[in-house]
């Protein structure tokens, strides 16, 4: 009974701990990448997206929107939205400063015109 005991309470503990870090890895909030621009050179932009189609995902990113068209419903916008979303603001930064995004970004620069902003998540409180 004692042993029991003993291993129970042992579970209880590594569930606590297995909760805590869950919550802590839950609560990071990602980073996001937002690119709002219009396409002024194709061969450009085409060269462009060759160069860093590939590049989110080895710094843990993945495309979450991307729309050649977008409609805008308020304001002035460009016409391209494209949302990458990452582990965490670090991680889109590196993204962003990598050498191989900096070399692909030049023909994204030359060829579009518009913003981009590298943004934290929201995480909403938890009770």
């Amino acid at each position: 009974m004692k042993k029991l005991a003993i291993g129970a309470a042992a579970a209880t503990a590594v569930t606590i701990a297995l909760a805590a870090t869950g919550y802590a890895q839950n609560t990071q909030a990602p980073g996001y990448m937002i690119a709002n621009y219009t396409i002024k050179d194709d061969a450009g932009y085409q060269k462009y997206m060759e160069e860093a189609g590939p590049l989110a995902p080895k710094y843990g990113g993945k495309i979450i929107v991307f729309n050649l068209n977008a409609t805008a419903v308020e304001g002035q916008p460009k016409k391209v939205i494209a949302i990458a979303e990452f582990p965490s603001l670090a991680d889109a930064q590196r993204f962003y400063n990598s050498p191989e995004y900096t070399a692909a970004r030049t023909f994204r620069v030359a060829s579009t015109e518009g913003t981009v902003v590298i943004t934290e998540g929201f995480v909403p409180p938890q009770p």
